[in-house]
């Protein structure tokens, strides 16, 4: 796996989540991304499985859970505002 590319991705999408798809007044529509980010890591590693290291498993569940904790963050940001 790609390290820099998978960071990056991660990173591009987490503030697409705490920024724009969030904004939403539903909140299951922020979890779209997140969900289908998850499906390709997990192809990735099942598919590369043989040629990963502790830093690739690492990295790989870092870039799951950073866009669902972006969401959340966002939702509950867009959430506040909405109140006020």
């Amino acid at each position: 796996m790609h390290l820099l590319i998978i960071g990056i991705i991660t990173i591009v999408i987490a503030v697409l989540e705490e920024y724009v798809f969030s904004a939403s007044r539903h909140f299951w529509i922020g979890g779209i991304v997140p969900i289908l980010w998850t499906v390709v890591l997990a192809y990735l590693v099942i598919v590369n499985a043989m040629d990963l290291n502790v830093r690739d498993y690492t990295v790989a569940i870092i870039a799951v859970i950073v866009p669902y904790v972006c969401w959340g963050n966002g939702s509950q940001r867009h959430a506040d505002r909405r109140h006020s």
